[in-house]
């Protein structure tokens, strides 16, 4: 266990896989019970206890390389042990009916999340990198996601119109930006790595385009302005089905573990589209949400985390024929969570619940004991 402590990635990394496994087993044993599902707590906690483990075991890992600094003490297994604590307490909270243990449990999350977005603006402060913005737009999105985590405290003490909010600053103003800003800075950085000849494209403008959008949305969710919704969904539709190609979307399948990152990049322009014609009117359900969350973000989520992991405990980079296979299926899951959503049909909720339980189960598997072992090629970290 003391291999958690020689490197950020690996207990954020350890942690947040054991977040998965929490809360997926959770909201399956909720769709088995019969009991009133709590679809609030869900649309909370999912988010905000499944991905910021793992976003804080990226930033504090390739990010002092990106600023050019030294972080070495930044007190990762108090921060990371409390966010995952808090996260326990919440679910516990959920089983025992007992509300202010879930707001304790907030609170801890949100304590956790205060200390290390402090520490990672310190760190930019720092910094006399000439290029700052990918760490400065992963800095706002983290106050995003403090400002998320103080609403969700606020709706589990009885404010009932935080809630919507804290939905919308999770996706929209805090998760969505922190992934936009690291693939804009490191999908082009990995297919120039293995694609030959390879133009990485990454124009400022586009950042900042993906950026304001995303906070439009956020706003235009939190007021209710079907309009403005619609014109930044439409806009990031299209931008993001543009983007897909100049990054060189098929030139990239001949990589498995290259095309995991794309593939789950394609499902962006899918996710607008139905956000857009949602705003609209037309009945979908949850399904932009449930595209956004699982489609997107999950499974991106794995393609990452397993090249990352790979890449930081010195094994190749390459996707196994059983890696391959199991992110496959994350995909095929998450297009059954969409189809549930658009069609009402509840038995395709259930089946994609267990599946993605499953492929979890099964990645997760592989993934935990990379962590507690050393590097494979004998450096440290």
């Amino acid at each position: 266990m003391k291999r958690l402590t020689l490197a950020p990635h690996r207990l954020y990394f350890f942690l947040g896989a054991l977040s998965l496994l929490v809360l997926f087993s959770w909201w399956w044993l909720y769709l088995q019970s019969g009991r009133t599902l709590a679809v609030p707590l869900h649309a909370l906690i999912m988010p905000l206890g499944v991905f910021p483990l793992f976003i804080l075991g990226f930033t504090f890992t390739a990010g002092p390389r990106w600023l050019g600094v030294e972080a070495d003490d930044h007190d990762f297994l108090l921060h990371g042990g409390t966010y995952f604590c808090g996260l326990l307490l919440v679910l516990l909270a959920s089983m025992l009916g007992w509300l202010p243990l879930r707001t304790s449990g907030f609170a801890l999350m949100l304590s956790a999340w205060l200390a290390v977005t402090w520490r990672w603006g310190s760190l930019v402060r720092q910094s006399r990198s000439g290029d700052k913005k990918h760490a400065l737009g992963i800095a706002v999105a983290m106050c995003g996601g403090a400002a998320a985590l103080g609403c969700a405290v606020l709706w589990s003490m009885g404010w009932h119109a935080a809630w919507g909010v804290a939905r919308q600053l999770a996706f929209f103003g805090f998760l969505l930006p922190v992934f936009l800003t690291v693939c804009h800075r490191m999908l082009p950085f990995f297919s120039s790595n293995v694609l030959v000849p390879y133009t990485a494209w990454r124009p400022s403008w586009l950042l900042a385009l993906w950026l304001a959008a995303c906070y439009l949305l956020a706003l235009a969710g939190s007021l209710g302005i079907w309009l403005l919704e619609v014109f930044a969904a439409s806009t990031l539709c299209l931008s993001f089905a543009y983007t897909s190609w100049r990054w060189g979307l098929f030139r990239c399948l001949q990589n498995r573990l290259l095309a995991m990152l794309h593939l789950s990049f394609a499902w962006l322009s899918i996710v607008f589209g139905l956000q857009a014609l949602t705003a609209l009117g037309m009945e979908m359900g949850s399904a932009a949400i449930h595209a956004l969350g699982l489609g997107f973000m999950g499974t991106m989520l794995v393609g990452f985390v397993s090249r990352v992991t790979y890449g930081h405990s010195g094994r190749p980079l390459q996707a196994s024929n059983g890696l391959w296979a199991l992110y496959l299926g994350l995909h095929l899951a998450a297009l059954l969570r969409v189809i549930a959503s658009v069609w009402a049909l509840p038995q395709l909720l259930t089946w994609s619940a267990s599946l993605w339980l499953l492929l979890l189960l099964l990645w997760v598997a592989q993934m935990l004991p990379v962590y507690l072992r050393a590097r494979a090629d004998g450096q440290p970290g």
